[in-house]
């Protein structure tokens, strides 16, 4: 009994937990290019980033700049040997800083799955 006692009060102090996902991350890494989108002038270039994660509905991205939550990019995932897997356009979920001055950003995509 007061095993059960104890569990409950560790859990009464633990911090609210996320909602569930709807499908499992895959831990890979893959280089992202990606812009904002639309593209509304010519002089636009393209960003370079890494996957930190990937499942069917979306990534998490490693990138120099932060982007905008709910702000739009058009994004092309590449395969090892550097060529495309797929081009998607993806909405920014979140965006926040890292310890070394780069930005994790999580993108939804709205138009094609990630993965296979």
């Amino acid at each position: 009994m007061a095993g059960a006692v104890n569990r409950l009060t560790a859990a009464s102090r633990a911090p609210a937990q996320t909602p569930a996902r709807r499908e499992p991350r895959n831990a890979v890494v893959r280089i992202v290019e990606y812009t904002r989108f639309p593209r509304v002038g010519s002089g636009t270039r393209k960003r370079l980033a890494f996957t930190r994660d990937l499942s069917v509905s979306g990534m998490c991205i490693g990138a120099d700049e932060p982007e905008p939550p709910d702000s739009l990019l058009r994004v092309t995932l590449r395969n090892v040997d550097g060529g495309q897997r797929a081009v998607a356009v993806d909405r920014v979920v979140w965006c926040c800083p890292t310890r070394d001055g780069r930005w994790w950003i999580g993108l939804e995509s709205l138009t094609e799955t990630h993965l296979s």
